[in-house]
């Protein structure tokens, strides 16, 4: 049974094809959306951060963007033991809890445990403690994917829903239905010397990622619009924000970020698909998929559709499981952690394909 999918873009595949690939080949590694669907490659994250990368020689740090969810799981990959921590924060994820209410203010408490057991893990919950290693880590910069709202999306409730009826319905023409009513805001390590460089319409509001507002930009990545409220930070009190995948549902480099001048600065991207949808609402379109010609500097590494095919379900975890399980929450434990214990299956072929070099072999196109 095929299990691994490695792709790359042009400019990686040469690569790899030719000298196979190592850590100090990787300038970025990339984190998209997807909440659950994490979990289907919870232990491929565990095997490049806690054995892929820490065999990195170059002295220059490693970029981190995500998402969501990626935001999230790269926040914890940059502490101090990125393998204990991750570990610890697919437990917490898994054990969300909803047995009661699944609304606004349940979903809120749950993220809040997720938060602090696994940035307050090693601190006793003190999460200022983990955000305080991630600043000072020296192989890393983070940057945090949000949107900052505008017109009806920084509105209430009732306003909200209808401007994202309207793009909904926009979705269905261009890729633009966000124009005027979200703005990509990136949260960065100060440390960081990045340009953003916005090319898909969508400007690029760039933040300094502080002690002090990173549990905010952290869950503003999350804050799935109608599902989870939205954050305002002490800083820009004019303006709610929300999930930063709504414009980078599976963060593309071409939309935003620098093209790399190291002629082997990739980007790594650990990822629950075979493809990449660009926006929020492409995920309602099976057609709209991310062209190659964006991809050329990434390495995807992604489960075969025959590995997923044999989860339990038939499928990865995904959100909607939390309602279908609701009363039976034993159930989805179990076949998520059965899936987290799947998954680290795939981290092993990957550290075997690039240390034996058959990964030059095994890359296929993107």
């Amino acid at each position: 049974m095929a299990e691994l999918i490695i792709a790359a873009g042009s400019r990686a595949l040469a690569h790899i094809r030719k000298s196979g690939l190592s850590p100090d080949n990787i300038s970025t590694i990339f984190g998209a959306s997807g909440a659950a669907k994490w979990l289907a490659i919870a232990g491929l994250d565990h095997k490049v951060f806690a054995q892929f990368m820490t065999q990195r020689t170059e002295k220059t740090a490693v970029d981190l963007f995500g998402t969501s969810v990626g935001a999230f799981k790269l926040a914890g990959a940059a502490r101090k033991d990125a393998g204990a921590t991750l570990q610890v924060m697919a437990e917490a994820y898994i054990d969300q809890s909803y047995e009661g209410e699944f609304d606004f203010s349940a979903i809120d408490t749950q993220t809040d445990i997720v938060l602090r057991k696994s940035m307050g893990f090693g601190h006793d919950g003190d999460i200022s403690k983990g955000f305080g290693e991630v600043l000072a880590n020296q192989a890393y910069h983070l940057h945090i994917g949000t949107v900052r709202c505008h017109g009806g999306l920084n509105a209430k409730l009732g306003r909200q829903g209808l401007a994202l009826a309207r793009a909904a319905l926009l979705s269905t023409v261009t890729e633009r239905h966000l124009i005027g009513l979200a703005e990509r805001a990136v949260f960065s390590d100060p440390r960081s010397d990045i340009e953003f460089s916005a090319r898909d319409g969508f400007p690029v509001r760039h933040a300094m990622l502080t002690p002090e507002n990173f549990a905010a930009a952290l869950r503003a990545s999350g804050a799935i619009p109608m599902y989870m409220a939205p954050v305002r930070l002490a800083e820009d009190p004019g303006h709610i924000y929300h999930d930063g995948g709504m414009l980078d549902y599976h963060p593309v480099p071409h939309s935003f970020w620098p093209r790399s001048n190291n002629a082997t600065g990739f980007i790594l991207y650990p990822h629950f698909y075979d493809h990449f949808k660009l926006r929020w609402f492409d995920k309602f379109y099976p057609w709209r998929r991310v062209a190659a010609w964006h991809l050329q500097d990434v390495i995807m590494l992604a489960p075969h559709p025959d590995w997923v095919k044999a989860l339990p379900d038939g499928k990865i975890p995904s959100r909607q499981d939390f309602p279908k399980y609701r009363k039976n929450e034993a159930a989805r434990f179990e076949k998520w952690r059965e899936v987290v214990r799947r998954s680290h299956t795939l981290g092993k072929i990957f550290i075997d394909a690039c240390e034996s070099g058959r990964i030059s072999d095994m890359v296929v196109p993107l």
